[in-house]
């Protein structure tokens, strides 16, 4: 018998489990079985391809190379399945199930918006889950396929992988201020003064804070001591409404969540940031039927077309 006439889907099912668990008894509970029915599938499988695929500790387990390539297939095998029980599902009565969008960069708020708007005209019955969390912790998710489609920064270490994106939005930036704040009535703004003011510092790891600490190094200042560390927007407006403070943002965010009445942009000049922000998606996953769906029509709006993983960022 064969080596892939052996290996059962629920073997991989069991492989997905144990890795997304980390252990053999959360792999049991997810999968509403017992941790010896995992234990004996494990072995199952191990058993036929000769080789352990997870060390095992007391509690954790981690992946051997060859519990690595398993694992890859295990995805691919587990989404093209996926991605036909959509498509069946849609040529029957319409597109239904789920839609994980990974959402970091607060200036594509906009765009995703009104895309899902025009999405939920087309396919009223796909449920979207707007997933939220650390840049590391999104890639990770888009890298396994729990969610379909990524919203962020595309940052160096993005643009040099393997990755699929199309930019969506590169946006200059500003300094924005509450309306009654004393810079507001200047006509010129230095950065020394900047520095000595409250603000509302963009959280670490941002494309703002990397590039307000880029700036600030360039001229020898250093980063404020009085701040809010914040990137939400409505936070920002809160606390522009109640004290003096200023932030730095795309444009666009300025004029939606700090204009009148609220900010005003200050008259210094800013250099622009070097990374954009776009849509960010695994191609050596399949995608399933709702997330083309989705990525075709963000692209349908940008004007472009899905571009090779291996193409540069426009």
């Amino acid at each position: 018998m064969s080596l892939l006439a052996s290996v059962k889907l629920r073997h991989l099912r069991i492989v997905l489990a144990v890795q997304e668990a980390d252990s053999l008894a959360q792999a049991a509970s997810r999968l509403h079985i017992s941790p010896a029915a995992v234990s004996k599938a494990l072995a199952e499988v191990e058993a036929v391809f000769g080789e352990p695929l997870f060390e095992r500790g007391r509690g954790w387990v981690r992946l051997t190379p060859l519990g690595a390539a398993v694992l890859a297939s295990a995805r691919t095998v587990h989404a093209e399945l996926q991605g036909l029980a959509d498509t069946v599902q849609g040529l029957r009565g319409g597109y239904e199930g789920e839609l994980n969008l990974g959402v970091k960069a607060i200036s594509l708020h906009p765009f995703v918006a009104a895309t899902l708007a025009e999405f939920a005209l087309h396919h009223p019955h796909v449920r979207v889950s707007l997933v939220e969390g650390t840049a590391r912790d999104l890639r990770e998710q888009l890298d396994d396929g729990r969610i379909h489609l990524l919203f962020a920064r595309l940052s160096a270490d993005i643009v040099q992988s393997g990755l699929a994106k199309a930019a969506v939005l590169s946006d200059d930036v500003v300094i924005a201020a509450s309306a009654n704040h004393p810079l507001a009535a200047q006509a010129q703004v230095s950065w020394k003064e900047l520095v000595q003011q409250r603000w509302c510092l963009p959280a670490p790891g941002t494309l703002m804070r990397d590039h307000l600490e880029q700036v600030l190094a360039a001229r020898r200042l250093r980063l404020p001591r009085q701040y809010v560390e914040t990137s939400d927007m409505a936070m920002a407006s809160a606390l522009f409404s109640l004290s003096p403070h200023v932030t730095m943002v795309p444009r666009q965010v300025a004029l939606r969540h700090l204009g009148a009445p609220v900010g005003t942009v200050l008259p210094v000049s800013v250099p622009d940031a070097r990374d954009s922000v776009g849509m960010i998606w695994n191609e050596a996953l399949p995608l399933r039927p709702t997330a083309r769906l989705f990525r075709d029509l963000a692209l349908h709006r940008l004007g472009a077309k899905a571009p090779r993983p291996d193409a540069p960022a426009p």
